[in-house]
């Protein structure tokens, strides 16, 4: 079959490296395969199925996807055992294999030019009171964290390459110790969650360039002061301090401070090992950190991420991957296309177009939108309509606007 014969879905994943995952002993006198179930949680992140019923009816409903995962029908019951019952370590490599895909066309940053940025941070997805008492966090919450490293290349390339999956009561700054590694191309910028005088000290002794926000209430002495090369009024200091007051975690290496106050007014206080850069790019730098808010908030929204197919230590851990590779593999689509539509755009158009043809599928995505005709608009009010009644359809009684 030709490439623009095949199903969307199935173009779609055949971009993955689904063949490095078949498990014989895994799958030993199994007729549902490693690989198909796989194919088949992934189609669910791309289409949204929102249930395992919703994937057991799908299935049954359509014969593409009966060829495609090489099954006529499955129970939920089924697919809840197999979710939790798949070895973490083989989402954790399918995700890993997708993350290589995406770091293969870009170069890596040269000396003299801007460093990569490494956005880390952290989301919660809230667990059931009883099914997620092994995620116990306080009496009214159990949760799981999802520890985050976001690569920000440019304005068109942002990908996260790298997650620790926790239960809600790791800390931010300890679920940071696999994520904050020595790279000479990338500058980490984290939010005061991450800050821990100790870790940061060692990022230091290891090279490790950061942008790092400060509370209010976090000390810092004073070694001198920077002047100022910026035009920006909304910078208050710009100095070398060494940061801690107590004598077991006060940190020996100096750092830069920068204090200023963002265009709504709000006080920022980061703290850096970037000496060298102005600190208006400092300031710019931190900004970008809201970047990692916004896809969390995209994971939520366009991908079944936030509400969980099973509460099973196991199946949430590969849920979480799952949800990664499918965000991981619009983005290889949208790239592959070379197109400037949006991930959510072909995101979206995957989903209507996810039983046809992969040459309609691209016919859309190609197409030249008609030119609208600009008409000119009448000047004066508008004209204000009538209200009219029906006898036995609406009833509507005309109210004079009180002026």
């Amino acid at each position: 079959m030709s490439v623009s014969d095949k199903q969307v879905v199935r173009q779609c994943l055949s971009l993955l490296p689904l063949q490095d995952f078949v498990a014989p002993f895994l799958d030993y006198r199994k007729q549902f395969k490693t690989v198909q179930l796989l194919k088949l949680f992934i189609t669910g992140q791309l289409l949204n199925w929102d249930s395992l019923r919703t994937i057991e009816s799908a299935i049954r409903s359509d014969e593409g996807f009966q060829a495609e995962f090489q099954v006529k029908s499955i129970s939920k019951s089924q697919l809840s055992r197999r979710m939790n019952s798949l070895p973490v370590e083989i989402t954790q490599a399918l995700f890993a294999a997708v993350v290589h895909a995406l770091r293969k066309p870009i170069k890596p940053s040269l000396k003299g030019k801007k460093p990569v940025l490494a956005i880390v941070d952290s989301t919660s997805l809230r667990m059931p009171p009883v099914l997620g008492d092994w995620a116990y966090v306080t009496e009214k919450q159990n949760s799981v964290k999802v520890h985050t490293r976001l690569v920000f290349i440019d304005e068109h390339t942002a990908y996260p390459d790298h997650i620790v999956p926790s239960t809600g009561n790791i800390s931010d700054f300890s679920g940071s110790d696999d994520l904050v590694v020595v790279d000479p191309n990338v500058l980490y910028v984290m939010d005061r969650g991450y800050v821990c005088y100790v870790r940061m000290e060692k990022w230091v002794t290891n090279k490790i360039d950061f942008v790092i926000r400060l509370a209010n209430h976090h000390y810092a002495e004073v070694q001198s002061e920077r002047p100022s090369t910026g035009e920006r009024s909304t910078i208050v200091r710009d100095a070398v301090v060494i940061l801690g007051n107590q004598p077991k975690t006060k940190m020996r290496t100096p750092l830069r401070l920068i204090e200023f106050y963002d265009d709504q007014g709000r006080f920022y206080r980061i703290a850096t090992t970037r000496h060298d850069l102005p600190a208006e790019e400092l300031m710019d730098v931190y900004r970008n950190r809201w970047l990692i808010e916004l896809f969390f908030k995209w994971l939520k929204q366009h991908l079944k991420f936030a509400k969980l197919y099973s509460y099973q230590p196991d199946a949430v851990w590969n849920h979480i991957y799952l949800a990664l590779v499918g965000y991981g593999l619009s983005y290889l689509v949208k790239r592959e296309l070379h197109t400037t539509h949006s991930t959510w755009d072909i995101l979206r158009l995957i989903r209507l177009y996810a039983t046809k043809r992969w040459s309609a599928f691209l016919t859309e995505v190609h197409r030249i939108p008609k030119a609208c005709k600009v008409t000119k608009r009448k000047t004066g009010p508008p004209k204000l309509r009538e209200a009219t009644e029906t006898p036995g359809v609406r009833v509507q009684q005309p109210k004079k606007r009180n002026r």
